[in-house]
């Protein structure tokens, strides 16, 4: 009896890992939303190493940046925040080339772009940050921030290797957060309130 019932115990214990494990992983997907609900603000993200990029007299500039200055903008805001890997990089592209389209005037928008090196080696520091720099100076109201460490990932609970898209409205609460590829739908519907946010 007792050889008849081992596998019937082990099984059970195997089923039980593997709920845990399935529910473990659930509470993982839902973590952006838990933490980026509509209406809150985000979580304080600090960056110090790597931070804001600004261009100087063909000198590149890096500061610390944080995300508390979202609260001071007094406008509507799209946050980017993205790997520094041609594939994250595609998987939102629809939804910025969508939104670029609109030529919403960056008195009523502003925009921040924030890179993680997290997945990337680190000899490519160099050439992302001169890309972002190349990006700046072409798009003076954009902000460009470079996170080093990818702290974003474990403050804001983003996926490696992908692309989020934040919407805050005028006090820097969130209105909308994916991350991920936006849908068709979700493109259109996401421009639509960022319009309806706009005075």
């Amino acid at each position: 009896m007792r050889s008849a019932r081992l596998p019937s115990i082990v099984f059970t214990a195997l089923l039980a890992m593997l709920l845990q494990s399935a529910i473990s992983a659930n509470e993982r997907a839902n973590t952006l939303y838990d933490s980026l609900k509509p209406g809150q603000s985000l979580p304080v993200l600090e960056i110090d190493e790597g931070g804001e990029i600004s261009v100087s007299e063909n000198t590149i500039v890096e500061k610390p940046w944080s995300s508390k200055s979202f609260e001071s903008k007094g406008k509507v805001q799209v946050v980017q925040y993205v790997a520094a890997n041609r594939g994250a990089t595609r998987q939102n592209k629809p939804f910025t080339d969508a939104l670029l389209e609109k030529q919403i005037s960056s008195e009523k928008l502003d925009a921040t772009v924030i890179v993680h090196m997290a997945d990337t080696m680190a000899f490519a520091k160099g050439y992302v940050v001169n890309k972002l720099a190349k990006n700046k100076i072409k798009h003076q109201a954009v902000n460009f921030i470079i996170d080093d460490n990818g702290v974003g990932l474990q403050r804001w609970s983003m996926k490696h290797k992908s692309f989020a898209i934040i919407v805050l409205d005028a006090s820097g609460k969130v209105l909308f957060a994916k991350d991920g590829p936006l849908s068709e739908i979700e493109i259109m519907s996401t421009i639509k309130l960022i319009e309806s946010q706009i005075i």
